[in-house]
């Protein structure tokens, strides 16, 4: 196939950088690296820890591939964390040589061709010994973990209170080389005090047991960004394990009291060019069950991102898009593959230009704010809906 994308021509003395102008007619996520690496810089300030960077659900929908390198190359990163096969591996495939963890179970089957890419595995049940030591025979090598001890979110996990002695018998066994051991915490109010006290508690405890035992527990993690903005005892293990925070997600940018402590930004943007752009007269309707009529003589544009796309239903009617340096009501109805715009009655974008849906530019058309005015509770869940198969362009 083509190139979809080049280098716009940029003349010789010419001081402006080059951009990537795209030569698709199909939407396109760009992905702002300068943004990832300033998330990550303010992450590590505010800890003085290292990040394992939590890249799940396709790294929260913006894309693996594209923010996995971004984070690789960064020496803030000790490595990055997963919870699908597909995704580890797809980092391996896009260039990333840091230590990656699977946070999650895997079958026997896969667990051999993760180990040999450099994959770290979570074993968390009573008969891991069992195949571990079938895989440390096949690699003739201890298999690198990550143990998981479960203090009471009660998902996945070894439960605590038999945590010390399995252990125990694992290390023992010469099966495994503990990397690191970490736990998760439920951000959960009992009896109108923090839980995650109660889960911090419980993991030193069997961090300290294992080394009055003389076993070597690893790195210790836990914290993700809700944690690392609300549980400063959480900031003390070795890394920090932060996920939405990388994506700049704002409730992260402040503390309980609303004290502003890191200058998170939005990665990400989403866009297309304007493929139709047309003048209605006074009474003719727009899209599906023609919730927008037009009142006076109007110019409307097309722009081909839909909700299947990831741009939510509710946007239409509650949020705008940027074309060029203007910001136009969304109208109509968000269909599957197209958002129509409100010009106005001066025909002022055309055919090609590119619209800008969601992105940093304005504070209008943030992630959180389309998130919030199209009736999401806050970004993460615009995020983790963008359709993988968008082109995603590093930028």
């Amino acid at each position: 196939m083509a190139t979809r994308w080049r280098y716009n021509r940029v003349m010789p003395g010419d001081s402006r950088s080059r951009v990537l102008e795209p030569l698709t007619a199909d939407p396109w996520i760009e992905v702002v690296s300068e943004a990832v690496e300033n998330n990550v810089r303010e992450l590590h300030r505010f800890t003085g820890r290292r990040l394992l960077a939590v890249v799940k659900n396709n790294a929260n929908g913006i894309g693996i591939r594209q923010v996995g390198p971004i984070l690789d190359a960064m020496p803030e990163v000790f490595g990055l964390a997963v919870v699908r096969v597909d995704e580890a591996l797809a980092l391996r495939e896009s260039g990333v040589t840091k230590p990656i963890l699977m946070m999650a179970h895997v079958a026997p089957d896969e667990a051999e061709h993760l180990v040999r890419n450099g994959v770290r595995l979570t074993p968390f049940h009573d008969d891991s010994i069992t195949w571990l030591s079938g895989l440390a025979a096949r690699l003739s090598a201890p298999v690198p973990v990550h143990l998981f001890v479960d203090t009471g979110m009660n998902r996945i996990g070894m439960p605590y209170r038999r945590a010390t002695s399995w252990i125990s018998d694992l290390v023992s066994s010469g099966t495994v080389a503990v990397e690191g051991t970490y736990t998760m915490f439920s951000g959960a109010e009992r009896a109108g005090e923090p839980f995650d006290v109660k889960h911090l508690q419980r993991f030193n405890m069997v961090v300290e047991q294992c080394r009055r035992a003389g076993i070597d527990v690893g790195l210790l993690h836990g914290a993700p960004s809700y944690q690392v903005v609300h549980l400063p005892q959480a900031r003390e293990l070795d890394l920090i394990r932060p996920g939405g925070a990388i994506y700049g997600m704002p409730n992260y940018r402040s503390d309980a009291e609303g004290n502003h402590i890191m200058d998170l930004r939005p990665v990400f943007k989403l866009r297309a060019r304007v493929v139709r752009v047309e003048l209605l007269s006074p009474g003719e309707g727009v899209s599906f069950h023609h919730r927008y009529t037009a009142e006076a003589p109007t110019w409307i544009a097309t722009v081909p991102i839909g909700h299947t796309d990831g741009y939510p239903r509710g946007a239409a009617g509650n949020t705008t898009a940027l074309v060029g340096d203007t910001l136009y009501p969304v109208i109509a109805e968000v269909s599957s593959n197209h958002t129509i715009l409100e010009i106005g009655r001066v025909k002022t974008v055309e055919v090609g230009d590119i619209a800008t849906l969601v992105g940093p530019e304005r504070a209008e058309i943030t992630p959180d704010a389309v998130a919030r005015r199209s009736g999401l509770e806050r970004d993460y869940w615009l995020a983790t809906k963008l359709n993988p198969l968008v082109h995603r362009l590093t930028v």
